[in-house]
């Protein structure tokens, strides 16, 4: 097994905030253990796939996952980290 950093972009997720919805993308980092690249980014979708911030709220899709980038890493597996989150370039606002 090897130790891979995965980047993750996440787009079209909508969230409420200050009681508007707004559609966001966000980016994060998974650090996985793999046997192979293919694997890492595997892991790496699930993670981010179950995690609570990448849910959508109740009636929305969720948000269309894409890896970015993977590499070698020695980093630690914990803990790992947080989400970054953006207007969405697609934009709206409800």
């Amino acid at each position: 097994m090897q130790r891979f950093k995965v980047a993750v972009r996440g787009r079209g997720l909508w969230i409420s905030l200050d009681d508007e919805l707004e559609r966001v993308e966000f980016q994060v980092t998974r650090i996985v253990d793999a046997a192979s690249v293919e694997e890492a980014q595997e892991k790496a979708l699930t993670l981010v796939a179950g995690d609570s911030k990448a849910q959508p709220l109740p009636g929305y899709e969720a948000p269309v996952l894409s890896v970015e980038l993977v590499e070698p890493s020695s980093a630690d597996l914990s803990p790992q980290p947080g989400f970054a989150f953006h207007p969405d370039p697609e934009g709206g606002t409800l």
